[in-house]
């Protein structure tokens, strides 16, 4: 998949987390050998405690990776590229049958390709406001409700605060995925080259940053 452009998470956070990785790796790398040195020495107590601990930072590492490099828009001025995690919001698979471990396991990725000159809106903002401007039986509706419904407060919270890009094409398909903290500017450009190739497409979105591109 040849592309010209592309938006991800800006590069700035994309740093800072890297550090964060880093010091976790180490961190899981003492714990594996402060359990190896238990074991030597018959302390099961404390072999199974950094055990444990090498498993809650590896397991962190694994969705830190997930939440910060594997999603992304692109564009190679034809066709529009999202790549979005299987479940459409979240980093780790919050839909495991085993609900204890679902924060546990990360989420798959999935790669969704659509021709721009099918796409009639793209709609960037929050969920409630992509749901003012769209029709209620959209799957973006269905499957935002759930999670509105769902116990889980951090859950909530974080999907109700989440930047979200939305795509509809003329049939009335939708694509959605989130855009925390991606580069705005990557995204214009984008945006830009959509508009190039397919001049009537519709552009909504209430962040300062979209303003001008919305009003040309």
């Amino acid at each position: 998949m040849a592309t010209e452009l592309k938006a991800c998470t800006n590069p700035r956070y994309r740093r800072t987390n890297a550090v964060i990785i880093v010091i976790c790796a180490l961190l899981t790398v003492f714990s594996l050998v402060m359990a190896v040195v238990s074991i030597v020495q018959q302390k099961l107590l404390f072999m199974a405690a950094w055990i444990i601990a090498m498993i809650l930072l590896a397991t962190y590492i694994i969705i830190r990776v997930n939440t910060i490099f594997a999603t992304s828009i692109s564009t190679d001025t034809v066709n529009l590229y999202m790549k979005n995690w299987s479940n459409d919001f979240l980093p780790y698979d919050y839909g495991y049958k085993i609900k204890i471990l679902s924060e546990f396991i990360p989420a798959k990725t999935k790669t969704l390709e659509i021709p721009i000159n099918e796409i009639r809106t793209v709609i960037i903002g929050t969920k409630n406001y992509i749901k003012r401007n769209t029709s209620g039986d959209t799957a973006f509706a269905k499957n935002i409700r759930a999670l509105e419904n769902s116990r889980d407060f951090y859950r909530k919270r974080t999907i109700s605060s989440m930047d979200i890009f939305y795509v509809e094409t003329h049939d009335g398909d939708c694509c959605y995925m989130p855009i925390v903290q991606f580069g705005t500017k990557e995204i214009i450009k984008i945006l830009q080259a959509m508009r190039y190739r397919n001049p009537g497409i519709v552009i909504k979105s209430a962040g300062r940053a979209y303003k001008r591109l919305i009003s040309e």
